[in-house]
């Protein structure tokens, strides 16, 4: 009897031990696929270390030899050619595509293949359309800068931001943001405001929904506040920002109509509060935001000023 227990006690052990092998087992397998086939054939851990020690390239240069191969592939590649074309670790190639994918820069596609996602072709048309309204309105912003010894912005929506294509400066930079590259809420800016002003209802609405932060005195902090400055600067054209970002310094904008009738842009001018000439100032940041308007259309799309001017009071607009 006593054997027999003994027996079944060493089988139960056996069992156990075997039951935790499998599972150690199974565990293991388990992390090798939960990481993709990561080891590439024949390589190491520690050659894999090794390997991405002796890759002098940082982090960035990865990403981008990563989002080169697809120039070269078939427009979708495997993870296995993603990291033979970019000369990648698997293992660094599958947390870099999880990465890009994260952002949505990569999609998968019916056979499981990696491809670029369509959000690379709207940043490549967005930046082109920024380069090109920017070449147009150049020769226009340096004559306004020299007619007027003034900071003049070039200014588009980028989000809930202003986004400045361009800076000619002739004046303090209060925030560090006024320059080309640099970003403000789009409540804080005269040209912000009239992009806001022109955008969807929507987008209006939404931006309306979030606090409104002061920077100086004249700051609008109210949705009512901004509303009805919004529908201000629809009915004359421009925007006027007196102590919004500094207690003595204004800025004053006005848009830029596209050719698909929207509004991608606006130019402005910053100017101090006790030297300024503001009617003057308007009619002069108006006539440049029209001229680079003209400069975008096509010369045998452009109407004449005459024919524009005739619609406008037609509709009960006035002249611009």
């Amino acid at each position: 009897m006593g054997d027999h227990r003994e027996r079944t006690s060493v089988a139960a052990r056996s069992a156990r031990g075997q039951r935790a092998a499998a599972h150690h087992s199974e565990a293991r397998q388990s992390c090798r696929a939960g990481t993709g086939g990561l080891m590439s054939a024949g390589m190491t851990t520690m050659e894999q270390f090794a390997t991405e020690a002796r890759d002098k390239r940082t982090a960035a240069g990865r990403v981008l030899s990563l989002l080169e191969a697809f120039a070269h592939g078939n427009g979708s590649l495997t993870l296995t050619e993603i990291s033979r074309d970019a000369g990648l670790p698997l293992s660094t190639t599958h947390r870099l595509v999880h990465e890009v994918m994260s952002w949505g820069g990569l999609e998968l596609d019916d056979q499981g293949r990696y491809r670029l996602s369509r959000k690379f072709v709207d940043l490549a048309a967005g930046s082109t359309r920024a380069l090109r309204l920017r070449d147009s309105a150049m020769p226009h912003l340096i004559e306004l800068h020299n007619a007027t010894g003034l900071t003049v912005h070039l200014s588009a929506r980028d989000g809930d931001e202003v986004m400045y294509l361009e800076a000619l400066r002739g004046h303090p930079n209060y925030t560090g943001q006024n320059r080309m590259g640099g970003r403000l809420s789009l409540h804080l800016t005269a040209t912000g405001l009239v992009l806001l002003a022109f955008a969807e209802p929507h987008i209006v609405d939404d931006y309306l929904t979030r606090p409104l932060r002061p920077f100086a005195s004249g700051t609008p902090t109210s949705a009512a506040e901004v509303r009805s400055r919004l529908a201000e600067i629809r009915r004359r054209r421009y925007a006027l920002a007196e102590r919004f970002l500094a207690e003595g310094a204004g800025s004053l904008a006005a848009p830029i109509d596209g050719l698909d009738g929207t509004v991608p842009a606006a130019v402005g001018v910053t100017f101090d509060l006790d030297a300024a000439n503001r009617r003057e100032l308007a009619d002069l940041v108006r006539v440049t935001a029209r001229r680079i308007s003209a400069s975008l259309m096509p010369n045998e799309a452009r109407p004449d000023r005459r024919t524009i001017d005739y619609n406008r009071r037609c509709a009960g607009l006035g002249n611009v």
